[in-house]
């Protein structure tokens, strides 16, 4: 009886809540997720005249592991950030919005990000010992826009390069994003061009 008490206590330690630990976003890697505020509109011109508004949400930050349970999940609280951006135009019919997911699962690693543009799908930072090889690590791109601002660290993805996909029945074919000033510009399979012209 004693030894089972005693592995009761050491198993109630175990999954015990006390020193689980909420891992949390670096200020590089919340960058990302925190251009915006929340309601702020911004406004895309196209290369053919088009116009199109987005707005920014509130920004959603969660923690995994909300329970503990450190035998299957560990000592760690994972942190999901998540900045949306709804469009005026529905590009994508599956994925109308563009958004950005700041994924974190251990203070030692990067964040992974998930963009998911109107449809077009690109994972980035790639956590060590990973088994996806699909995620990548972001390539810049200098860019001018058409107001004449520079972004000389500008994010590219393109649907079929560096890991990106195109979902579905995305008009997306690309898009620029900087770490700090959020989405730039975004390309449709039309070649149609929309740069940021106001926020």
């Amino acid at each position: 009886m004693t030894k089972l008490l005693s592995f009761l206590s050491l198993l109630a330690a175990a999954t015990a809540c006390g020193d689980c630990e909420p891992v949390n976003l670096t200020p590089d890697e919340r960058a990302w997720v925190s251009a915006y505020q929340p309601g702020q509109r911004l406004t895309f011109r196209s290369n053919r005249g088009a116009t199109n508004v987005l707005t920014a949400q509130p920004l959603k930050n969660f923690h995994d592991n909300q329970d503990c349970n450190q035998l299957e999940s560990g000592k760690y609280q994972a942190i999901r950030s998540t900045l949306v951006l709804t469009s005026a135009t529905a590009y994508s019919s599956d994925s109308p919005g563009f958004s950005l997911l700041a994924y974190k699962t251990h203070p030692d690693h990067p964040a992974m990000l998930t963009f998911t543009l109107a449809g077009l799908l690109c994972q980035a930072s790639d956590p060590p010992g990973s088994p996806n090889p699909r995620l990548v690590k972001l390539a810049p791109e200098a860019i001018t826009l058409t107001n004449g601002h520079r972004y000389p660290m500008a994010q590219l993805m393109r649907s079929g390069q560096h890991g990106t996909i195109h979902m579905g029945n995305s008009q997306l074919r690309a898009a620029w994003w900087d770490q700090r000033a959020g989405l730039l510009r975004y390309e449709l399979v039309s070649g149609e061009l929309f740069d940021l012209v106001a926020e």
